[in-house]
């Protein structure tokens, strides 16, 4: 009895997109390593901290990356970039909130 290809393609095709993704890449690497440091009994003593820094290295490599892609998005529904007095008006003044001290009676 031969395959639909179609209907064969409609499940492989979404998978092919999600493997081809890269925080998909890095969270299943992440599993990866991080079974492989559960497994390694050497590793025992300092587990906790090998576990914490690969779950932080991995977060930090998916925000980046969806930073960048938010970053893509914005430049190409708004192609023109603010004027640099502007950034710099806005840098300041977030400056100036973040120093700025709670003077409240």
């Amino acid at each position: 009895m031969p395959e639909d290809k179609t209907q064969r393609r409609a499940v492989v095709d979404p998978l092919l997109l999600v493997l081809k993704s890269r925080r998909v890449l890095i969270a299943l690497s992440a599993l990866i390593v991080g079974l492989l440091t559960l497994a390694v009994p050497e590793l025992a003593f300092v587990r906790t901290e090998v576990l914490v820094l690969l779950m932080t290295l991995a977060l930090a490599l998916i925000g980046g990356y969806t930073i960048e892609d938010a970053a893509a998005v914005a430049r190409q529904s708004n192609p023109a970039p603010l004027p640099e007095t502007q950034i710099r008006e806005l840098v300041d003044a977030i400056i100036d909130a973040l120093t700025q001290e709670d003077v409240t009676p």
